[in-house]
């Protein structure tokens, strides 16, 4: 099961060791790269005095880009091959024939950027994804299924509800890698330490848990997920997917009954399997005793399409009694817990589920309808078994920010997690731990509100998670740090811009970098870099120093507002004038902006709006090894813990279909 090296390296790499010291040494030691990936963002652009694009490229980097345009560039960095470029060019170069060198009818790239695009190439972790049916032909096997249909990588349409593309590529492949991942785990520990249950973080509206405890997996998944509306969602959609649903429970933190595992009888309601959510007299989820914010809520749903309820299964159908006990032994279930996660401790929060005493099993080998059935036969029951120790795998799928942290951590606080499999996502989202990156650039020491705060939060559930990281020297100081501004590229997807979406991401920086310009120049904002007049607060030396307020967000705006930079800025500032802070500021100085106005903005900044663009691909293109830096970081964690026995990373689907397509995989010993 775990692939030939436990990270997904490029060939020229011999070995993890060597990867890994060459990536902290060049991500702490190449000033392009640390201004690419932090240094600078995208609303100082036209801001910043001196201007970002001279201050950060290199002078020959932007000769270069002067004479080709940004599809050109993009190729460039991302699919060109570079070794056969930097060969020919040196070959040439030594010929005497530099000045007669050309690449796509203009100049050739400078050494230094075909040296920094090889570079962050071979930092980069591999993506590319081999499907398999292996697994699924393993699974149907299992299950004693020969029909080759339904051992592929296919989700049935009754589960696939509400799954787009994306999302059945997703699950489809993540329920396979999991189920061949528990399979392994079992076969290595022998039939007696079975993996009893799955736990999905952050299930959302459960399509992955959904999928792994129906056919053909039938697994027993606990789903833990902090919005109500997700299980709600969740729930209706279990109805058409087949889930009965059995029980609703809100349990209490601190009530000793529940913690115990002794639910009171008034507590416990049925659920009738027609319903989407759980629905007593009043039509509402019923939830019993003080409402606490530490509360969890516990809801069960075992899978299976309902059987004839108060008929003979020998006579009414045709299965014989023992059939219909290993269909029942063979069934999966869901349990959904309503849970904020803040940390990798579980055993509390799923007892409930994984300590439940075992349901009686049904009688064996006899007729169970009435007795005024001719077979009908007592029945004799089988002395109940004691419940299996349970053993948990621990997974998610594109679970945010610091969520993969208390996953991955969940393999060593837990006794009962056996194994975890995560894939991250929303790197912005995760916090730091260790303070502040520092720059050589002055420049770029800006005070950005949300860079100061996030920067400063000292979050011990953050980034880095790995004492190799944390402990890492260098010339900028100890350990690896990586801003919110890094973190943020390293959640784009460069390699899947086609020409009509990199045009439209383009276009929708530039329009907010200019509008940034239009609040600047009137006041609204202040400026975000030393040495420009506007909006600044004189100190007692007479130097100007930097503002730190609220950070002005704009957020997501229609497709229309983008036909135009007047469209835009009229829309923005339409919606910026309700802001608390700077709201007033707006509706003063910028809403009676005429449309002329805005057009000589648009057209005086026309002249930088492709800087901007290959400043983006460059930030986009670099922050590859952002992301890399990020998974090796919670990779090394793992294997710095003597009770990890396997750790690795891999690819489990298509990047073209999610980028985000690592996996950080953990079993313990």
């Amino acid at each position: 099961m775990p692939p030939e090296t436990p990270l997904p390296l490029p060939p020229s790499w011999p070995d993890t060791d060597t990867y890994v010291s060459s990536l902290l040494t060049f991500a702490t030691t190449s000033n392009v790269f640390l201004n690419f990936c932090g240094g600078i963002h995208i609303l100082d652009f036209l801001t910043r005095v001196p201007d970002l694009y001279t201050t950060v490229i290199p002078q020959d980097w932007r000769e270069f880009f002067a004479h080709h345009d940004i599809s050109a560039i993009l190729d460039l960095l991302m699919r060109e091959d570079i070794e056969s470029l930097r060969r020919d060019i040196c070959r040439d170069s030594s010929g005497g024939k530099e000045g007669a060198v050309e690449w796509r009818g203009g100049p050739t790239p400078p050494q230094s950027l075909l040296e920094y695009i090889h570079d962050i190439r071979r930092h980069c972790l591999r993506r590319e994804f081999t499907p398999t049916n292996n697994y699924a032909e393993q699974n149907g096997r299992r299950n004693g299924n020969s029909n080759p249909k339904s051992c592929s990588n296919v989700i049935p349409r009754h589960i696939a509800v509400g799954m787009k593309p994306k999302k059945v590529h997703e699950v489809a492949h993540f329920a396979s890698y999991v189920d061949a991942l528990t399979d392994h785990i079992e076969h290595r520990k022998g039939d007696g330490e079975r993996i009893t249950h799955i736990v999905d973080f952050g299930s959302g509206q459960n399509y992955l848990g959904r999928t792994l405890a129906s056919q053909p997996y039938n697994r027993r998944v606990i789903a833990i997920e902090r919005r109500r509306n997700n299980i709600s969602a969740a729930m209706g959609k279990d109805v058409l997917a087949k889930l009965k649903k059995e029980r609703a429970v809100r349990d209490q933190k601190g009530d000793k009954e529940s913690v115990n595992g002794d639910v009171p009888g008034d507590v416990t309601g049925k659920v009738d399997s027609d319903s989407a959510v759980p629905t007593p007299q009043n039509g509402q989820v019923k939830i019993y005793g003080e409402d606490r914010e530490d509360s969890t809520t516990l809801v069960h749903a075992e899978v299976g399409i309902e059987s004839n309820a108060g008929k003979c299964p020998g006579c009414s159908d045709g299965c014989t009694t023992e059939q219909n006990e290993e269909d029942t032994c063979s069934k999966g279930s869901m349990d959904y817990i309503e849970h904020d996660i803040q940390d990798g401790y579980l055993e509390r929060i799923i007892k409930h589920v994984v300590e439940a005493a075992p349901s009686p099993p049904p009688p064996t080998h006899q007729c169970t309808c009435t007795s005024t059935c001719p077979k009908h036969t007592p029945p004799t029951f089988q002395t109940p078994k004691s419940p299996p120790q349970a053993r948990v795998m621990v997974i998610s799928l594109h679970s945010c920010g610091n969520l993969v942290h208390h996953g991955i951590r969940s393999l060593l606080l837990n006794p009962s997690v056996t194994a975890i499999a995560m894939i991250g996502c929303c790197y912005n989202l995760m916090t730091e731990r260790l303070g502040p990156v520092t720059y050589k650039l002055p420049v770029l020491r800006s005070l950005h509100p949300r860079l100061e705060a996030t920067s400063k939060a000292y979050d011990p559930h953050g980034f880095p998670m790995s004492k190799y990281f944390e402990t890492y020297t260098h010339e900028g100081g100890t350990g690896i740090k990586l801003n919110i501004t890094a973190r943020m590229m390293a959640v784009q997807a460069p390699y899947n811009w086609g020409p009509e979406d990199s045009e439209n991401f383009f276009t929708r920086h530039y329009y907010r970098a200019l509008l940034q310009r239009v609040l600047v120049d009137y006041g609204v904002v202040p400026v975000p870099g030393p040495g420009s007049p506007v909006g600044d607060v004189s100190m007692e030396s007479g130097m100007k120093a930097e503002v730190s307020g609220t950070p002005l967000i704009v957020g997501s705006m229609r497709k229309a507002a983008f036909t135009s930079f007047i469209a835009y800025a009229s829309a923005a500032i339409a919606k910026l004038s309700r802001d608390p802070h700077y709201g007033a500021a707006i509706r003063e100085k910028v809403a009676g902006l005429s449309a002329e106005e805005l057009a000589r903005y648009e057209e005086r900044y026309a002249v930088y709006r492709k800087n901007l663009s290959i400043a983006w691909s460059l930030m986009a293109f670099s922050a590859g090894v952002v992301e890399s830096l990020i998974v090796v970081d919670r990779w090394l964690f793992l294997r710095e813990h003597e009770g990890v026995k396997e750790a690795w990373v891999e690819t489990v689907f298509e990047y073209r279909q999610s980028p985000r397509n690592l996996v950080v995989v953990g079993v313990k010993v």
